[in-house]
């Protein structure tokens, strides 16, 4: 089972060092194709990164944000399974292993819970929150993974959504009662955002703006808001 790993990337060199080493080594024990779907308003080193490494494919995209990068980067794919990856997350060793399992279950659908890179108690409060299915369950740090078939059926990620693009994916697969898993075994997520700014003013925000979004306020609105409220260290 050949498993696609898309990786949207903006400005993110130093980030996808870390994060193409473990996957070309992982690469070598399992069936995987590694993309990187580059913003094309990038304009750090990450080209120059990418060569270094044989075994990544590099994808140079027409069109801005996420959603577009990792639906352009699927045009591509030759994998049976997709597995969306943030380039400042790092998935557990076993996850080929444990993706495998859940769509041989009968699932088309899944995304692992997460722990952050950084030793917190209110930070290990908030990973536990993602092991179990709930409100916020399915964000995109969480890496999604869909069996082509059924990203193709869904056709991909909704393109006008420069945020949220993961939770309205998610709104979508519960609407169609697709059958979906979520994976214990932890990716480690940066706690970048939390270093720039306090453990409560980032959810306090993140919880502002996702309830935006459950109201219907347009995306774009939605980011310079996101923008506006949080320090972002990229």
């Amino acid at each position: 089972m050949l498993i696609s790993i898309i990786i949207p990337v903006y400005n993110e060199q130093e980030n996808l060092a870390n994060s193409l080493s473990f996957l070309c080594e992982q690469a070598n024990r399992f069936p995987l194709e590694i993309i990187v779907a580059n913003s094309p308003e990038t304009s750090d080193e990450t080209p120059k990164v990418c060569k270094q490494y044989a075994k990544v494919t590099f994808l140079n995209c027409k069109t801005k944000g996420r959603a577009a990068q990792m639906n352009a980067a699927t045009k591509v794919a030759k994998g049976s399974i997709f597995l969306f990856l943030h380039a400042d997350v790092l998935l557990p060793d076993d996850f080929y292993i444990q993706i495998k399992s859940v769509i041989q279950d009968g699932n088309q659908f899944g995304f692992f819970a997460y722990q952050f890179n950084k030793n917190s108690r209110l930070l290990a409060f908030n990973s536990k929150f993602t092991v179990k299915d709930g409100l916020f369950a399915g964000g995109g740090d969480q890496c999604h993974f869909f069996t082509k078939e059924t990203f193709l059926k869904l056709k991909g990620y909704n393109e006008n959504f420069c945020i949220m693009e993961d939770f309205e994916m998610m709104d979508r697969i519960r609407k169609q009662k697709i059958p979906f898993a979520i994976i214990p075994s932890k990716a480690t997520v940066s706690a970048r955002k939390y270093e720039t700014n306090s453990w409560l003013k980032v959810n306090v925000i993140n919880g502002y703006v996702f309830l935006k979004y459950k109201l219907g306020v347009d995306p774009i609105k939605l980011r310079k808001t996101y923008k506006s409220l949080l320090r972002e260290s990229v």
